[in-house]
C-alpha cells in the first residue's frame, strides 16, 4: 500500500517541494506553482478561487495540486505559508494585503517590433491578461520589423507611451529606441522589456528567458543530432539586431567551440523578419555552397526556411533549429521538416511584466524576471 506524503511543516520546505514537483507537473499547475512561489505574501492571503483566477485554471487545479503535497486542502496548505509572513499580526498583514492588491483601472501599453507571429503570439497573451483580469487594460501596437524603421518605432513608442500608465516594449537594440525608453522612465512611467532586453536604456526591468542559455541549448541538441566524427557546417540566420539574437549566437557558438569542435558556423544570412526574404537567401547559399548540416534560425520566418529545405528536396536531410511555438513552427514540426523549436510562455511572462510595472508604480524597485525556456518537437508542440 502507498504511503501518505507528509505535508510540509514549513514554508522553506514547502516552496522547496513546489520547486522539484514543477518538472512533473501540467501546464495549469505548472502556473500555479510558479505564481506560488513568485508570489509567496500574496498566495498567503488570496483564497483558493483568487489563485486559480490570477493563474487562468479551475479552482479545483489549485487544490490537487496542494494536496499533492500532502495537505488535506488549501486552507491547511495556506497557514503554513502564513506562519511565514506572520499574518495574525495586523500591521503585517496590512502590508501584505497593499503590496498583493492589483492597482485598479491600470492602463498599460504592449509595442512589438517583431515578425508576425511573434507579434501575434504577444497581443494575444495581453488580452488574455486583460480578459483574467478587466482593471488591467493592455493596449497593443505592433510592427513588422522590415516594414519600419528604428527610429520611427521610437517616435511612435513615446507618443503612445505617454498615455499609459506602464510600457511593455519588444524592440531592436538601437539609440533611439534606448532615449525612447529615458523619455518615458523620466516622466515615471514604468518600461518592461520583454523577451529581448536593452540594459543600457534603464528600463524598469526585463522578463523573458535567458537567451545565452537558449542559444547554447540549441547548440547542444544540434552537436547530438549530428554525427560527432564527421565535419558540418551550420547555417546561422539572425535578423535585425535584437539583443535576444546576439545573446543566443553567443551561447551557440560558446557550446560548438567547447563541445563540437567539427561544427562550424559557416556563413550569416539576415532573414529580416521576411519570409520571402529568408526563402531566397536560404536558396542561394544552398545554390552556391551545397545543403549545410543544420540551420539554427535565431529569429523569425521559419516558414521561409521550411520552405526553402523542402524546394531543395532537404525537408528531412538538414537539422533545423528555430525559435518560437506558433501555427508556422507547429506546422513544420508536425511535418518533421523542424527538429525542435525553443519557446517559451507568453502569457506567464505577461503576467511578470505587469506585476513589475505595478512594483515600479509603488515605489519599488523590481528585479528582472527570467523564465524557463521550452522545448518543442513534433511529439509535443499540440501539448501547450
Amino acid at each position: 500500500m502507498d504511503q501518505i506524503k507528509p505535508a510540509p511543516q514549513t514554508a522553506r520546505v514547502l516552496i522547496e517541494q513546489l520547486q522539484e514537483a514543477q518538472k512533473h507537473l501540467a501546464k495549469g499547475g505548472r502556473r500555479v506553482a510558479e505564481f506560488i512561489i513568485d508570489n509567496q505574501g500574496a498566495a498567503a492571503l488570496y483564497s483558493c478561487s483568487e489563485i486559480a483566477q490570477r493563474c487562468g485554471v479551475h479552482a479545483s487545479s489549485v487544490v490537487r495540486l496542494v494536496q499533492g503535497l500532502g495537505f488535506s486542502g488549501y486552507r491547511e496548505f495556506q497557514a503554513v505559508l502564513q506562519e511565514q509572513f506572520a499574518i495574525h499580526t495586523p500591521a503585517r498583514q496590512q502590508r501584505l494585503v497593499d503590496s498583493a492588491v492589483r492597482t485598479p483601472n491600470l492602463r498599460l501599453h504592449l509595442f512589438a517590433d517583431s515578425g508576425r507571429s511573434f507579434n501575434e503570439s504577444a497581443e494575444a497573451a495581453a488580452r488574455q491578461f486583460s480578459v483574467q483580469n478587466p482593471i488591467v487594460q493592455i493596449v497593443s501596437q505592433s510592427f513588422v520589423s522590415y516594414a519600419i524603421n528604428a527610429t520611427e518605432y521610437a517616435e511612435r513608442v513615446v507618443a503612445e507611451g505617454l498615455s499609459s500608465d506602464g510600457v511593455i516594449l519588444v524592440a531592436r537594440e538601437h539609440p533611439s529606441t534606448n532615449d525612447a525608453v529615458r523619455k518615458l522612465m523620466a516622466q515615471g512611467i514604468p518600461v518592461v522589456c520583454l523577451t529581448t532586453d536593452l540594459p543600457s536604456s534603464g528600463r524598469t526591468a526585463y522578463v523573458g528567458s535567458d537567451q545565452v542559455a537558449s542559444g547554447a541549448t540549441a547548440a547542444w541538441f544540434c552537436g547530438r543530432m549530428l554525427p560527432r566524427s564527421e565535419p558540418g557546417r551550420v547555417l546561422f540566420i539572425c535578423s535585425v539586431p535584437f539583443r535576444c539574437h546576439s545573446d543566443r549566437e553567443q551561447g551557440f557558438r560558446q557550446v560548438l567551440r567547447s563541445e563540437f569542435p567539427l561544427l562550424t558556423i559557416d556563413e550569416k544570412v539576415s532573414s529580416d523578419e521576411s519570409l520571402d526574404v529568408i526563402y531566397d537567401a536560404v536558396r542561394r547559399y544552398i545554390s552556391k555552397n551545397g545543403p549545410p548540416a543544420a540551420i539554427y534560425n535565431v529569429s523569425g520566418a521559419n516558414l521561409g526556411v521550411g520552405k526553402a529545405l523542402e524546394d531543395e528536396g532537404l525537408g528531412d536531410k538538414t537539422v533545423f533549429i528555430g525559435h518560437e511555438l506558433n501555427g508556422n513552427s507547429r506546422s513544420l514540426l508536425e511535418r518533421g521538416i523542424m527538429d525542435m523549436t525553443i519557446g517559451h510562455d507568453f502569457e506567464r511572462e505577461i503576467a511578470l511584466s505587469v506585476e513589475c510595472i505595478e512594483m515600479a508604480l509603488k515605489g519599488v524597485l523590481p528585479v528582472n524576471r527570467f523564465t524557463q525556456s521550452q522545448l518543442f518537437t513534433r511529439f509535443n508542440c499540440a501539448i501547450i
